[in-house]
Formats: structure tokens, C-alpha cells, sequence
């Protein structure tokens, strides 16, 4: 019958497609696992660098506090040699105070180097954070887009199945056509089998057309609507500028008003 050989075709077409667009996502998720491997191994890295810039702080802390230790040595060298001691000549007092000196500059730029080398690492710490949070979103986009695609997947299955059965039906309505002897109960079943389809394809159809009707309505009257908004706002358009000048011009005559009245009040009565 020209009606079940359109229908199988139609069916049998229907499940190529399903299984090119699974072949396709089948192809997607295997991009996308490999994405969500390579980003899990670009987190791992920079969560090795985040461990490796926090391991680098303590020692660089331990030693600026050593050399703000040593400006503090040097600081109290310098104010217990601030007044020359009993004995000593001045040319001798006045060399060990330029030394002492020397020595709390010194220690201030060692220490000031020192605290530097903290502050240098602690921004790469902060980098090397941001490094694993950006890893971190990357893991999630990828492992998302994996959901995603396996979704999709899954999703075919109910409808594989459905134009499974479809086409299991008519080809057991085929069997039952061309068996030969021909039963008459079988043939009416199955007559009642493809007119109980053609109704439902008739229903369906008429539905889609009523939907379509009603969408097109729908349509002219959004249509309709937006032009009636374009004019609204273009009258709106027109209408703000003589707003302006008339505010404008209001502002003007209350400032005038006011400084008549003020120099009223300065006049006296």
C-alpha cells in the first residue's frame, strides 16, 4: 500500500537522521571529555604552582624579619654611640659612628630588598590563585558542556524508540496484508489499525493549523502593538526637547524672580 511505504520511508528517514545526529554528538562529547581532561590538567598545574608560590613566603618572611632584626641592631649601635664614650679621640669616635651609620644603611636597604622579595611573592601567589580559579571555571564550562552533550544523547533513546515501534507496526500490518491465505479479521484490524492513524494524522494536522492561525494573529497583533509603541516613542522624541526649553526657561524666570526679591530685601522698604 502507497500509504505504509510513504510511512516507512518517512520512518526509516527519521531514524538516519537520529542516528547522523547522535554520530555527531557521540563525536562532540569525545572533544569535549578530551577539553575537560586537558582543563583538569591545566588546573592540576596551576594548583602546583599556587603550592610552589606559597611554599616560597615563609623563608622570604623568615628573612625580612631577620633584616628588619638587623636595622634594629643597628639603629640602637648608633643611638648608644650618639655621645663619644670616656677616652676615646674624636677622629676615633667620629669614624665608628660614620661605620655605624654605613652599617644602618646598609641594613635598611637589605631590608627593604627583603621585604620587597615578600611583597614579589605574595603577588605571585595571588597570580598563581587566579591561575587555579580560571582553571577551576574552565573545568566547570568543559564538564558542564560534557552534561550537556550525554544529555542530548540520552534524550535520542526515547525517540529511537518510539520510530522503532512505528515501524514495527507497519511492518507487522505488511505481514498481515500480504499473508497468504488472507484473514478477514486480521484485515480488518489492521484496517481499523490504519484508519484509527489517518484520524490521528488528520487531528494533528488540523491542530497544527489552528496553532498556525493563532500564531499568525498573535503575530500581527505584536506587530501592530510595536508600531503603535514606534509612533508613542517618536511623539516622546519630539515632545522631550520643548520639555527641556520649557524648564529651562522656568529655571530662568524663578532665578530672576529670586534676585528681584533679593534685591528687594537689600533695598529696604
Amino acid at each position: 500500500m502507497p500509504y505504509l511505504e510513504q510511512e516507512t520511508a518517512r520512518l526509516q528517514t527519521a531514524l538516519q537522521a537520529l542516528a547522523a545526529q547522535q554520530t555527531t554528538l557521540t563525536t562532540q562529547l569525545t572533544t569535549q571529555q578530551q577539553a575537560v581532561t586537558a582543563a583538569q590538567a591545566q588546573r592540576s598545574h596551576a594548583q602546583n604552582g599556587l603550592a610552589q608560590a606559597q611554599a616560597r613566603i615563609p623563608p622570604l618572611q623568615a628573612a625580612a624579619a631577620a633584616a628588619d632584626a638587623q636595622v634594629a641592631e643597628a639603629q640602637q649601635d648608633l643611638l648608644d654611640t650618639s655621645e663619644p664614650p670616656q677616652g676615646i679621640p674624636p677622629a676615633t669616635w667620629r669614624a665608628r659612628l660614620a661605620a655605624l651609620r654605613k652599617k644602618l644603611a646598609e641594613a635598611k636597604t637589605a631590608a627593604t630588598a627583603a621585604h620587597a622579595r615578600v611583597t614579589e611573592a605574595q603577588q605571585g601567589v595571588a597570580q598563581a590563585q587566579a591561575q587555579v580559579r580560571a582553571a577551576d571555571v574552565q573545568v566547570s564550562a568543559a564538564t558542564a558542556a560534557v552534561q550537556a552533550t550525554q544529555a542530548a544523547i540520552a534524550a535520542l533513546q526515547p525517540r529511537r524508540q518510539e520510530l522503532q515501534a512505528m515501524l514495527a507496526e507497519i511492518e507487522r500490518m505488511n505481514a498481515e496484508i500480504t499473508r497468504d491465505p488472507l484473514a478477514r479479521e486480521v484485515l480488518q484490524q489492521v484496517a481499523a489499525d490504519l484508519s484509527a492513524r489517518t484520524t490521528t494524522l488528520e487531528d494533528t494536522l488540523l491542530t497544527t493549523r489552528f496553532e498556525l492561525e493563532d500564531a499568525e494573529t498573535f503575530l500581527a497583533s505584536v506587530i501592530t502593538r510595536r508600531n503603535e509603541l514606534t509612533t508613542l516613542l517618536a511623539d516622546l522624541a519630539r515632545q522631550i526637547p520643548e520639555a527641556e526649553a520649557q524648564q529651562a526657561a522656568a529655571q530662568q524666570a524663578l532665578a530672576a524672580a529670586e534676585a528681584e526679591v533679593g534685591t528687594h530685601l537689600q533695598d529696604g522698604p
